[in-house]
């Protein structure tokens, strides 16, 4: 009883030196029940804050589903009535061959998916400005449908992928508190919907 009782005491005594540093360094759970502050001084849980973030119309098609996408993430029981910030997105797509055959034909094709985001307050500052790029791609095989079907596909799949890693982004800012580095996009890239001057340099 009492070397049962010693072996008890020993591993809370480990558990307590091994929680101390994580305690001392700030450590804290992303999606913890712990509050946090953000740029504009709100508090409350990351993931309430996310539900209250209300997502921009996105133009075109793709653009559409990646807006489903996000309000999926962000939004899951609809879009808040009241919003504390908005989340502008303007999305762009390349396609191009990766693989191909002697006469120059391709076999296969890479798709890029970029996003240049920003996120405003309920004052319309942008907060956070940031970029996220993802590149997918399907084989050809000259069937005009199979190919529109993978490319369908492909595009789906990158959607919900660069939704995932901006809302990845987006609740990293709110739980630090502090912007990601503004990323310029190329020359000739609109600004997000509603966004004036949210590209320009500090």
């Amino acid at each position: 009883m009492r070397r049962r009782f010693l072996r008890t005491a020993l591993i809370i005594g480990v558990a307590a030196l091994v929680a101390a540093p994580l305690a001392g360094c700030g450590f804290r759970p992303m999606y913890g029940d712990a509050s946090t502050t953000t740029a504009s001084g709100a508090g409350g849980r990351v993931d309430q804050q996310m539900a209250g973030i209300r997502i921009d119309p996105i133009s075109n098609r793709e653009g559409q589903q990646l807006h489903n996408a996000l309000r999926d993430r962000f939004n899951p029981l609809g879009q808040p009535a009241d919003s504390t910030y908005t989340l502008g997105v303007n999305l762009t797509i390349q396609s191009y061959g990766a693989l191909s055959r002697r006469d120059l034909s391709a076999t296969r094709r890479n798709v890029e998916l970029n996003a240049y985001y920003s996120l405003r307050d309920g004052a319309d500052n942008v907060v956070m400005t940031d970029r996220s790029v993802i590149t997918t791609g399907y084989d050809e095989f000259d069937d005009p449908l199979n190919d529109i079907s993978a490319y369908e596909d492909t595009i789906r799949r990158g959607t919900l992928q660069l939704a995932e890693q901006i809302r990845t982004r987006v609740a990293v800012f709110l739980t630090a508190g502090t912007p990601a580095p503004i990323v310029p996009p190329p020359p000739g890239t609109p600004p997000p919907p509603e966004a004036p001057g949210a590209w320009a340099a500090p």
